[in-house]
């Protein structure tokens, strides 16, 4: 089949010239398949719970515990609450990025679980923040005991 070529019902071929150009312009080096992350605004892995096992350990001693690690870590929780999927990620969205910008800078060798409230979904980025500011206080006090 040549390139740039399009079969019709009939059998005739229908010439792209769009088609054409696109393929003999496209080599494996002039596109990226993905958009690479940028790194200096990432959540690290590092810094989450994402176990069940860690996440429940946390649950079960209050909301925060002691991390083992030499460094903090944030669970972030979002229950469905008849909510659809769109809502939900953008909740958790929200929380991750206040968690990372105002959780993990001042909290000292802590695991800290965020569990959302239906409240929370209809809350605005900056009553979140206010929320998390107080967890964030809230977890410092905890890590220098």
């Amino acid at each position: 089949m040549a390139s740039g070529c399009e079969w019709l019902l009939n059998g005739d071929a229908k010439f792209l010239a769009g088609a054409a150009r696109r393929d003999a312009n496209a080599s494996p080096s002039s596109y990226r398949l993905n958009t690479p992350a940028r790194k200096p605004f990432g959540f690290p892995r590092s810094s989450r719970l994402t176990r069940e096992a860690d996440l429940e350990l946390v649950r079960l001693e209050a909301r925060a515990s002691a991390s083992l690690l030499l460094r903090s870590r944030v669970g972030v929780v979002v229950p469905k609450y008849r909510r659809n999927i769109v809502d939900r990620n953008r909740t958790k969205r929200r929380l991750r990025e206040l968690a990372r910008k105002r959780i993990l800078p001042v909290a000292e060798r802590i695991d800290v679980l965020l569990r959302a409230k239906p409240e929370a979904y209809s809350a605005s980025f900056d009553q979140l923040a206010v929320e998390v500011d107080a967890i964030a206080q809230w977890a410092v006090g905890i890590a220098s005991h």
